[in-house]
């Protein structure tokens, strides 16, 4: 009825930044509108999906609409205290950040996305997970045809995040490395691979690990992205993120703090809608144990994990574990600490004897 916007709605671009006055004949695969003025985070998609009813648009529109959700969530300023944290930093180890982001999809979009999820499971497209007997889990992904009929928004969902975290992160990324910063966490346009995973038994938890701990840049991942699928969760059920080392940005503010038994580590709830990101190799976390009495109080969670540009040239992905969190976390002796020091010494005596011969064999 109208042949431009309504008003109050602007049109949202890939980023969810720019407002192109497109009229609503522009055919309907290219067009989405949302309630923003200007968008937030608790507001910009809140009612994509009433939307996208009301406009008659096709759900393969949610991509879009969820990569910009989470661009306008993930704010420069958020990029920037991530970046700033990252381990491939020359320096060595920094405390990490932990950053959270509510509201991301809004509620209508995750219940519907969890719905999607128990159909994926009531296929038998779940796998036992070789990490934890407790969990079951799978790859989601718009190539498989049985799995794309069971959650055709589902599957849409990391290539969006992936997106739209990975370029906030190379955007500030390019900005230090253009100041003369020394950096190496560019990850990949896009390039991301993932995880669907429910934990359904009581007691089950996540033992402490980090994500990514192969050197000499076997394992590609860089930074993790976790949304949560769990709309009525509640104190009760348990499951929080735990890690250790590490500072809480974002979110409500009001649930960082240490755990029962005064180990230091800050907690995460595992609420729905909300998208939790840290580096792949620089987080030491896990899982507080579950209590589940039925179905619905099975934890969901979508990881993304974003790859790195060039694993092989990122410095932490070339190392592997920090030798500090193997001796701090996981019991590895003192002594592993001066492994790193010794080759380094050794490469750096190398280098110069080396230096010398040239000099010499010049004369």
């Amino acid at each position: 009825a109208h042949s431009t916007p309504p008003f109050g709605f602007e049109q949202v671009s890939t980023l969810g930044r720019r407002c192109l006055a497109a009229p609503l004949s522009t055919p309907t695969s290219s067009r989405l509108y949302c309630i923003c003025s200007p968008p937030t985070c608790s507001t910009k998609i809140s009612m994509v999906f009433v939307l996208l009813v009301a406009l008659q648009l096709p759900l393969a529109n949610f991509a879009s609409a969820a990569e910009a959700a989470v661009a306008s969530c993930f704010t420069p300023r958020l990029a920037q205290t991530l970046v700033a944290c990252n381990p491939s930093i020359v320096g060595g180890w920094r405390k990490q950040s932990v950053v959270v982001l509510d509201g991301v999809l809004g509620r209508e979009a995750c219940e519907r996305l969890r719905s999607e999820a128990e159909a994926i499971r009531s296929r038998g497209l779940l796998e036992r997970a070789e990490s934890s007997g407790d969990v079951m889990a799978t790859q989601v992904t718009p190539d498989d045809d049985s799995m794309r009929r069971a959650a055709t928004t589902l599957t849409a969902l990391p290539r969006a995040i992936a997106r739209a975290v990975g370029r906030r992160i190379n955007d500030e990324v390019r900005g230090r490395q253009a100041s003369g910063e020394a950096m190496s966490c560019l990850v990949e346009d896009g390039a991301h691979t993932n995880k669907l995973a429910v934990v359904e038994t009581d007691g089950g938890a996540y033992l402490k690990h980090v994500d990514s701990i192969l050197a000499g840049g076997m394992d590609p991942r860089k930074l993790t992205a976790i949304y949560y699928l769990n709309p009525n969760w509640s104190e009760a059920q348990g499951g929080h993120l735990r890690a250790w080392d590490a500072v809480v940005v974002g979110g409500d503010g009001g649930e960082a703090g240490p755990p029962a038994g005064g180990d230091g580590a800050v907690r995460v709830a595992p609420r729905g809608d909300r998208l939790v990101l840290f580096w792949s190799d620089g987080l030491v976390h896990d899982v507080e144990p579950l209590r589940i009495a039925s179905e619905a109080d099975h934890r969901w969670a979508l990881t993304t994990w974003h790859l790195a540009a060039d694993p092989a040239a990122d410095r932490s992905l070339a190392q592997g574990l920090d030798p500090w969190l193997d001796v701090r976390h996981f019991g590895a002796p003192l002594t592993s600490l001066t492994a790193p020091a010794r080759r380094l010494a050794t490469r750096s005596l190398a280098d110069a004897c080396g230096r010398a011969l040239q000099v010499m064999t010049r004369r």
